[in-house]
């Protein structure tokens, strides 16, 4: 339930919760209506309203659970064949979809990986800077209360891990300013291997097409 609520846009929230709050007082006033056996076709022409007030943020959930399966299917495509321009293109387009709605350390750590997959890793450290913020200002939050659960503790090691991507895409944007320094190579070979992947073919993915790339350049 909270990892729904956690995709969702505030206002798409709201209108979750005033759709429910709507559709129980029109259930309420049905009952009324019958025990008093009163008219009720003018009550029934409000239900669509809630309906649609709760189908509307129900509806975008369920996309973006599907948006979630096919960036996790297009991304494993990629690594199979690094060729495979159909899956690239692909990856892209949810990519680019959950990046706006990308809200948990889990997430952002799901996106930022397809990015460096994409090669965009400008596009990476905006996106793990932002993460790193977000949980220097919830840490904070803890410290204060002394609350500590197992899932502050799973953020803390997504985090951790986006810490390290964030390095490993600064030092790819300084090999793309300039490809011959061979110094930031050494250094992005061994921050590939440093960083615990969810998938070891993720670190033979980047091994292999982002260095061969840098290394072709010199």
């Amino acid at each position: 339930m909270k990892a729904f609520f956690e995709d969702l846009y505030p206002f798409e929230l709201v209108l979750l919760f005033l759709g429910v709050f709507l559709f129980l007082i029109l259930c309420a006033g049905l009952i009324y209506y019958i025990v008093k056996k009163s008219e009720i076709k003018r009550l029934l022409m409000f239900f669509p309203i809630p309906i649609i007030m709760i189908a509307y943020p129900s509806i975008k959930e369920i996309q973006i659970g599907d948006y979630k399966i096919a960036m996790k299917e297009y991304k494993q495509r990629l690594l199979e064949n690094p060729e495979d321009k159909e899956a690239e293109e692909k990856l892209r387009e949810v990519t680019e979809k959950l990046e706006k709605r990308a809200s948990t350390s889990e997430d952002i750590k799901a996106v930022s990986v397809a990015n460096l997959l994409l090669g965009n890793s400008e596009k990476v450290i905006d996106l793990t800077n932002k993460a790193i913020e977000k949980d220097a200002a919830k840490s904070n939050t803890l410290s204060v209360d002394g609350s500590d659960t197992a899932a502050n503790t799973k953020d803390n090691q997504a985090v951790h891990t986006l810490m390290e991507i964030n390095k490993l895409a600064s030092i790819q944007e300084e090999l793309n300013r300039d490809s011959t320094a061979l110094r930031d190579t050494v250094l992005l070979k061994r921050q590939i291997q440093k960083i615990e992947w969810e998938n070891p073919e993720i670190r033979n993915y980047l091994n292999r097409k982002i260095t061969t790339k840098y290394r072709s350049n010199q």
